[in-house]
């Protein structure tokens, strides 16, 4: 059969074929049909995670900061999945900017763990090319700043290879991205990156942001599951101010260390599950914090204070996905207080808070007295002033009182 004649055949056949109508057929193919699913392999033995972590062991006994913990979590994931590699800048010899990454490659070799030349677009470019042959790879954007050199990689490629080929083709990958603000030391707007818009706006992915070493843990099982299973391209942001945050409230207490949860089968945080804290038992309370990240840990500190200070009894909601949210049970589990308010680390224009706020007034029932507090819409600046434009602490105590007298709406 001659070229001519097998393009016209081909158009024949192709023109008779059923046409997309409606919006849901339309967007059946963001994600890829079930039956393009895999199955996860089975936990590693026991006798591989005492051999990896041998070093570790003792350690592994207390609690341990965000950083650490992500560090065990990959070693576990390479352990499981013998399909996924981690690569980016510094991540192999180094050990990553922030240790994250220390000691994989001398574990697992380099073919596992491997450094890249010092370009975002070859980082998730090779990602993109491994996941075509059965990897699941975890590359790491160095800084959410970075990520900007590269985004169409994700945004014109990896995410709408399912939605071209009706599923049959996927670029899975689990994308780890240190970023967001209040990084003490350094920074300025190309290392502070406080926007997750970009990430936000594509079909069909998914955004992970744990504010814990705990719930990293959990979340990054389930992200590199819903790469491999489900083959999704998944956006796993860590807050860089965090990594190595040990106390939470005064100086040594530790609040913000916790203990690795060794790997069980289902020990993961589902998709679009927040977490929900309270310092009293009681559901009904004044003010319900909504946030994530930094934010979250901010609002912690100021739900003590609300609480010993001023009696005012506090909900903090964890959103730890960005998306895909749940926004009808969050809007439930918040209006169980009298008031809501938002707090997001990120731009004010453009920031999820908007997206939130749009949700309680579409979903809400109740119309309870509802507030956001946001960044400024500035770059991160360098030096003293480097948090001047951020929601912190005091001013979430503030934004929450005027909520509770009834000053704002």
């Amino acid at each position: 059969e001659g070229i001519r004649a097998r393009v016209a055949r081909i158009a024949d056949e192709t023109i008779t074929r059923p046409k997309l109508r409606t919006a849901e057929e339309v967007m059946a193919a963001i994600v890829p049909a079930q039956k393009y699913w895999l199955k996860s392999p089975s936990l590693a033995h026991e006798a591989s995670r005492s051999d990896i972590f041998a070093k570790d062991l003792e350690a592994m006994k207390g609690k341990q900061h965000l950083a650490r913990l992500l560090n065990w979590a990959l070693a576990d994931v390479l352990l499981r999945y013998q399909n996924t590699v981690i690569l980016g800048e510094d991540v192999a010899k180094k050990g990553g900017v922030y240790n994250v990454t220390s000691g994989l490659s001398e574990k697992f070799g380099v073919r596992r763990v491997f450094d890249s030349i010092l370009d975002e677009q070859s980082i998730l470019g090779v990602a993109m090319g491994m996941a075509h042959f059965g990897f699941v790879p975890i590359p790491e954007i160095q800084f959410l700043a970075y990520f900007h050199n590269a985004e169409d990689q994700i945004r014109g490629e990896a995410s709408t290879l399912s939605f071209f080929s009706e599923g049959r083709f996927t670029n899975p990958m689990v994308v780890r991205i240190a970023g967001l603000p209040y990084q003490k030391g350094f920074g300025g707007h190309f290392h502070n990156d406080n926007s997750l818009a970009i990430f936000r706006d594509i079909p069909g992915i998914v955004v992970a942001c744990p504010s814990n070493g705990e719930d990293a843990v959990r979340m990054l099982r389930t992200c590199v599951r819903l790469a491999h299973e489900e083959r999704r391209v998944v956006i796993f942001v860590e807050p860089i101010a965090l990594y190595m945050t040990r106390d939470l409230h005064a100086a040594g207490d530790l609040g913000w260390t916790f203990a690795y949860p060794a790997p069980t089968e289902g020990d993961e945080i589902p998709l679009g599950q927040f977490g929900v804290y309270r310092e009293a038992a009681d559901e009904a309370s004044d003010v319900c914090i909504v946030s994530y990240g930094n934010g979250y840990y901010l609002s912690r500190q100021a739900a003590r204070i609300l609480e010993v200070q001023h009696g005012v009894k506090c909900t903090v909601i964890d959103l730890r996905w960005i998306k895909p949210l749940d926004k009808k049970r969050l809007v439930e589990e918040a209006e169980k207080s009298a008031s809501v308010l938002i707090v997001d680390e990120c731009r004010e224009t453009g920031s999820l808070s908007e997206e939130l706020f749009t949700a309680f007034v579409e979903e809400g029932k109740k119309r309870v007295p509802l507030k956001r507090l946001c960044a400024k819409d500035c770059f991160i600046p360098l030096g003293e002033a480097s948090t001047s434009t951020l929601p912190d602490r005091d001013g979430i105590v503030a934004a929450a009182l005027e909520l509770v007298k009834g000053r704002t709406r």
